[in-house]
Formats: structure tokens, C-alpha cells, sequence
């Protein structure tokens, strides 16, 4: 009991609850909820990915919370489908768990940071964690990693309270939503239980709850899908995504180190800036790693959450502008941006003390700035690439779904098809996927149209989304093409004679 004593009087710098640290947490955490708000509507997703978890979190609400995708643990579909159940809309459903997740980060990373480095860290955490552009982003959409980082963020504070027990219950959450976390957690986890006495009790607290979730999952699939090893499928998979011309051994190692190397001097600084990226390293570098101490757990946390993005990257190889890394970046940032600030603040009181506190303040005020200005930078380009990629094939959603009559049958696939399915309709859906064993070229087409009533009267004004007269026979389809992401018409002359370019 005097050991716990030490440590939280140690490790509490920030002084009361309601504190000036606490108090600046509560601001941005308002700020940031606004801002995530004012996104909704101006950003329209990361990639089909997210319009693909409207309809997983559906079929969860559908199958009476029985059904989950294997490679997509069920926690974040959970969550969205008891959501959906209340308010009657996917889209709904999915942004508000991905917007109360994206919040609590902020809340949770200024809270840990002020107990751990005082207020002014947390004053600064909370405003970089609120602009920060995948934080903002995902938190407006229907992403699952906002709900993820703020399980991770939970287990981290309750780790860095010694609340081992509670931790690793939060990181088995974390694990129901992405799997890595049991990779990337339980090392802090552990480490943190044998700092001090008695080890056996603390290692039972910091792992059980965690590996008792792992095993439910690996039991649910075994009965449900085949296999105890719910991660076979998803692992082949990244393994697999260099391309069959990958390099081997030695050289398929060094391509890998050279992907990690273009994150590092490339993607992380033009996400945060400079000056944080730099004040992450020196962060790490100050932490008390020759004794029991919560910072130096959170620095473990931070190093795992970063060294399995970077493992991932050396495995799978996608070239460094890919945006599986922006997605996969979102639970990395928050602590490692906690260690930013305080190696920042750290940087500068030495400045201070060598030079004068004008000319370290002034330096540390444009590291900031340049950081913000590149993170407003990169929020603007990416809300104009979802305009480019993903809006036009919204807006043919809304274009059929105002269109078609009751009954109609509709062709469509990827986003349209996902976003008409968002919440009960009376539309008969079809994908491209349903002809791919139809046969009888065009005219067997026109037929399943007919059969189907894919089909209106030749003279009637309702001929699809585009100003197109096809038709075949007396068939007009209403359809929309899948799979051409690129295309701001979200198809191709291919597509719309029948190709499926899944």
C-alpha cells in the first residue's frame, strides 16, 4: 500500500481532479466533439471501408448479435448495431460509437497526460489531439479505429492508476475491436504488473481479463467458422499484399526497413510536424526506463502501438502514400503525442535556462504552429479526396434511392448499395456478384432484368443515374457500377455493360 501511495504521488504532477489540467481537457475534449461535428457532413470517408461497416453493423442488429465477421472482431459492429437498433439508421449508428470514440481519446489522453506531466502537457495534448487530421477524420466517420484507440486509451489509464485489473479489461475491449491489441498491449501490461510486488497476483490482474477475452473470441470462431486461429486469415492476407514479385529474404527485409524509413521521415511528420515528431523521440528518450515508473509504461505502450504499425508495414509493403497506413496510424498517434508535448516542454525549459525564456518559448511556439499548419494542410486534402473518390458515388445513392419506386429492383454495388441499405427499405437489392454465373452474354441479362423488374416502360422519364438510354430489348436497369473507385463517374463503360470490377 506505501508502494501505491509513492507511485500515485510520484506520478500525479497535476494535482486535483478538477484541476487546471483536467479543466483544459474538458475545453478541447468540447472543441474537438464540435469540430468532428462541423466534419460529418464535409468528409465522406476514408475508403468503401467505411460504407462496408454500414452494412456489418446491420447484419450484426439482423442476426440478433450472433453473426460477426471473422477478420472484423466484434466489439466496434456490437457497439453500432445496439446503436442502430435505437435510431433506425447505420449511418447514424456508426458515426456516433466513431464520434464518442474519437472523444474520448481526447479526454483520456489529456487526462493521462496531466496526471503523468502536469497541466501545460495536457493543455497542449488536448488541442493537438483535437485538430489532428486522422483523429478528426475517422471520428466523423464509420471507422472502427476511433472506437479502438479509445479502449486503448482506457487501458492506458487505468495501467498508468496501477488499476491492473481494470486495464487489461479495457485492453480485452480493445482486443474485441482490433486484434492487435493483444500484441501491443500486453508487453506494457505485463512489465508494468512486475515492477513491483507481489508479481504473481499483478501478472493474473494485468493479463486475465485479456487473454479470457482472446479465448472467447478464438472459441467463437472455432464454432462458428471452423478454426481456434482467428487470425490465419488476416495475417495471410497482409503477408500476401507485396505482390507475387516481392523480393525475397534479405531483400524483401530491406525493402520492408525501407517502407518503415519513408513512414517515418515522411508520412508520421506530415501528419503532426516536425518539432512533435522530434519531441515524440526526445519524450521517449526522457522517460525513467531503469525503474518502476507509469511513464515509462506508457512509453512501452507507445513503442508497441508504433513498432507493430511499422511492423505491419515492413510485411506488407504497400508503398508509403497507401492509406491502409493513415488507418492504421490512428491508435499509434495519442500516446506518442503525449510524449511529443513533453519532450517538447522539456526541450524548452532547457532552452530556457541556456538562453532566455523568450527565445525558447518562441521556438517551441513555432513548432507548434508548424505543426498545426500542417495538420489543417493535410485535413483539407483529405476531405477533398473523399469529394473526388467518394462523394459522386454517394450522390448516385441519393439519386436512385429518390428515384426508384417502391419494389423496384436495384443493381448496385460497394457504397450506393451499402448506403440504400443503411436502414430498411422496400427496394429488392441485387450486386454484380448475383450474375456472375447468370450466362447468355447481353440478351441473358435483358432477361434476368426483366424477370427481376430491374426494368421501366421505354417512355418513362426514370432511366438510371447517368442521362443514359441502354437498353436491351425494352429493358432500362437501373444500376451503378462496382468497384471503379478511381472514376468520378464511379464506373466504367465496362462496368455498365455487365463486368463486375469487384
Amino acid at each position: 500500500m506505501q508502494g501505491e501511495a509513492q507511485e500515485s504521488a510520484r506520478a500525479a504532477p497535476g494535482g486535483a481532479r478538477w484541476g487546471l489540467g483536467a479543466r483544459f481537457t474538458a475545453f478541447w475534449a468540447v472543441i474537438a466533439g464540435i469540430w468532428r461535428l462541423w466534419l460529418i457532413p464535409r468528409y465522406y470517408g476514408w475508403e468503401e471501408s467505411d460504407y462496408g461497416n454500414l452494412a456489418m453493423a446491420r447484419g450484426v442488429l439482423e442476426s440478433g448479435f450472433t453473426q460477426f465477421d471473422m477478420n472484423h472482431l466484434p466489439m466496434y459492429y456490437a457497439l453500432s448495431a445496439a446503436v442502430m437498433g435505437v435510431v433506425g439508421d447505420a449511418v447514424i449508428a456508426t458515426r456516433i460509437v466513431a464520434w464518442v470514440g474519437g472523444v474520448a481519446v481526447v479526454v483520456l489522453a489529456g487526462l493521462i497526460a496531466d496526471r503523468l506531466f502536469g497541466a501545460r502537457v495536457a493543455a497542449v495534448v488536448g488541442l493537438v489531439l483535437a485538430f489532428q487530421p486522422e483523429l478528426a477524420l475517422y471520428s466523423a466517420s464509420a471507422l472502427r479505429e476511433p472506437c479502438y484507440a479509445a479502449f486503448v486509451m482506457a487501458a492506458l489509464a487505468a495501467m498508468t492508476r496501477d488499476r491492473l485489473l481494470l486495464a487489461s479489461s479495457f485492453a480485452g475491449l480493445a482486443f474485441l475491436t482490433r486484434m492487435d491489441a493483444l500484441l501491443t498491449l500486453s508487453p506494457a501490461l505485463l512489465l508494468h504488473a512486475v515492477g513491483r510486488g507481489p508479481r504473481l497476483p499483478r501478472v493474473v490482474m494485468a493479463l486475465l481479463p485479456l487473454v479470457l477475452a482472446a479465448f472467447v473470441w478464438s472459441a467463437y470462431c472455432h464454432e462458428v467458422f471452423g478454426t481456434w486461429a482467428f487470425w490465419e486469415h488476416s495475417v495471410s492476407v497482409n503477408l500476401e499484399t507485396g505482390g507475387a514479385a516481392s523480393p525475397v529474404g534479405a531483400a524483401w527485409v530491406l525493402e520492408g526497413l525501407k517502407v518503415d524509413l519513408a513512414l517515418l521521415t515522411g508520412l508520421i511528420p506530415s501528419r503532426v510536424g516536425w518539432g512533435l515528431w522530434l519531441g515524440g523521440l526526445l519524450g521517449l528518450g526522457l522517460l525513467p526506463w531503469s525503474r518502476h515508473d507509469p511513464r515509462r509504461s506508457l512509453g512501452v505502450a507507445a513503442l508497441g502501438l508504433l513498432g507493430f504499425w511499422l511492423g505491419i508495414a515492413l510485411t506488407a509493403q504497400h508503398e508509403p502514400g497507401h492509406n491502409l497506413y493513415w488507418k492504421w496510424l490512428y491508435p499509434v498517434l495519442p500516446p506518442m503525442l503525449i510524449l511529443a508535448v513533453h519532450g517538447g516542454f522539456a526541450l524548452t525549459d532547457r532552452l530556457s535556462a541556456a538562453l532566455s525564456p523568450t527565445v525558447a518559448r518562441v521556438l517551441g511556439a513555432l513548432a507548434l504552429a508548424q505543426g498545426l499548419w500542417v495538420m489543417f494542410g493535410e485535413t483539407q486534402r483529405q476531405v477533398k479526396l473523399s469529394e473526388e473518390l467518394y462523394k459522386p458515388q454517394w450522390e448516385i445513392a441519393l439519386l436512385i434511392e429518390g428515384q426508384a419506386a417502391p419494389g423496384d429492383g436495384l443493381l448496385v454495388d460497394n457504397i450506393p448499395g451499402c448506403w440504400i441499405n443503411r436502414r430498411p427499405h422496400s427496394f429488392r437489392m441485387f450486386t454484380w456478384m448475383d450474375l456472375d454465373t447468370l450466362g447468355g452474354g447481353p440478351e441473358g441479362f435483358a432477361a434476368w432484368a426483366r424477370r427481376e423488374r430491374i426494368t421501366t416502360s421505354p417512355g418513362s422519364a426514370r432511366t438510371g443515374p447517368w442521362p443514359l438510354r441502354w437498353r436491351l430489348g425494352s429493358v432500362t436497369p437501373w444500376f451503378t457500377a462496382s468497384g471503379a473507385f478511381g472514376s468520378r463517374l464511379c464506373g466504367t463503360s465496362r462496368a455498365m455493360a455487365g463486368s463486375s470490377t469487384r
